[in-house]
């Protein structure tokens, strides 16, 4: 399957089976997200693989995102190591977890693994449930597992807008 096949049939899934996922493909995971660019090669990602039973209690109660699954990635990053752009001083760091994060999920979809991008929880929460140090901000959840047999895309999944309406040749 090529890249635009593949990024086609990637979709969220909100339901999984309970089966785990192997560790080795875990870990070419964990491989596409280490090779991602961040700004100035400064690589603050930081991912809390939350796999085991308590990990994965604390996340459910934090937000119902979670969806059961066998594993969820809490993708982080660290603000002082971050790039900051000195015209505007943004903070790199959301993009860089962002781009790791892609990465991941493209990875994982290949591997036949599915999974959703969550923002939908309380960040201080999380930081402190999971006792992260003040410099690494949470970003987003990534849940992922084998989509269960009757998992099926959101109806918005297909529903994009004209190229001319989001891209401007200049």
């Amino acid at each position: 399957m090529n890249f635009y096949e593949l990024a086609q049939e990637r979709y969220s899934a909100r339901k999984y089976k309970p089966a785990k996922i192997e560790e080795e493909k875990i870990n070419l995971i964990l491989e596409a997200g280490r090779i991602a660019p961040t700004a100035t090669n400064a690589q603050p990602q930081r991912i809390y693989v939350l796999t085991g039973d308590e990990a994965l209690k604390k996340i459910n109660e934090i937000t119902p995102y979670a969806f059961h699954a066998p594993l969820v990635m809490l993708v982080c990053a660290d603000i002082s190591k971050a790039w900051k752009n000195p015209f505007n001083g943004r903070n790199s760091a959301e993009m860089d977890a962002s781009i790791v994060t892609t990465h991941m999920m493209l990875q994982a979809k290949e591997l036949g693994i599915d999974s959703v991008w969550v923002c939908y929880f309380d960040t201080e929460k999380v930081k402190k449930k999971f006792n992260l140090p003040e410099n690494i901000e949470p970003y987003c959840l990534m849940p992922m597992g084998y989509a269960a047999d009757d998992a099926t895309p959101s109806p918005r999944h297909s529903q994009r807008k004209p190229l001319d309406e989001t891209v401007t040749f200049i």
